[in-house]
């Protein structure tokens, strides 16, 4: 924690900087380091400042310190206490894997998507600890956000493909003036909601399987053609 007046000098001392972190922070405890460094700027000793603050001179030179290592930033930054987890290393990351690849009904507990209270249920029933709060800055701990998913669609038959459009081209050059040929694209009717949110690592998104795609749309035509001719033809004049 050495340091002498002439560091400080060397590093200097900005008033108007120093004036907007002191007003850009409210909370008492960085105004209490900033007001120690402007002191010291100003002449005094941190013996001095120390009774003027009532302060341990310890303290004013740590904050002298600091400020010399890193500057107003530094100086500035919120202190923040590390709070105990209750659960080990290997608890937290099999916790983690159960969030990313199960439902909470997969484990004995009422719903589909893990809630805060059902977390809290779970890490109960199955490590014997007691989240009454702080669950939120576990998931934070392991890189875990909520996010609205996107469904994993299977890559399409290129077989299939082929053989839908040789159908259909054959389809097209048989039909007569009174046949109307109906084509549908990319459609699908589902039970399954669109919208879908679970954690995930942060910056990524959740994916769900869904085989809505993997029917293919029937290459034999000829059952609609009818169908559909029947339907919307008009008689020749």
């Amino acid at each position: 924690m050495g340091y002498s007046r002439k560091q400080f000098l060397a590093k200097g001392f900005d008033e108007t900087d120093w004036q907007k972190c002191f007003h850009r922070n409210q909370q008492a405890y960085i105004r209490l380091k900033l007001a120690c460094v402007k002191s010291y700027a100003e002449g005094n000793l941190p013996r001095q400042i120390a009774q003027e603050l009532s302060l341990s001179p310890l303290s004013v030179r740590r904050y002298i310190a600091q400020y010399l290592r890193g500057g107003l930033v530094e100086l500035c930054q919120p202190t923040r206490r590390p709070q105990p987890s209750l659960l080990t290393v290997s608890q937290a990351l099999a916790f983690k894997t159960v969030l990313l690849t199960s439902p909470p009904q997969d484990h004995g507990l009422e719903g589909r998507i893990w809630t805060g209270q059902l977390m809290k249920q779970y890490l109960q029933n199955t490590y014997q600890v007691d989240y009454r709060s702080g669950v939120y800055d576990l998931l934070e701990r392991l890189n875990l956000s909520h996010q609205k998913g996107h469904p994993d669609y299977a890559n399409a038959d290129a077989d299939q493909q082929q053989a839908f459009l040789q159908d259909f081209t054959q389809t097209m050059l048989a039909a007569d003036q009174q046949t109307a040929i109906v084509v549908y694209d990319e459609f699908s009717v589902c039970e399954k909601p669109t919208a879908f949110y679970g954690w995930a690592e942060k910056n990524t998104r959740p994916t769900f399987q869904t085989d809505e795609k993997k029917e293919p749309a029937p290459t034999d035509c000829s059952p609609l053609n009818s169908l559909v001719g029947n339907a919307f033809s008009k008689p020749n004049k």
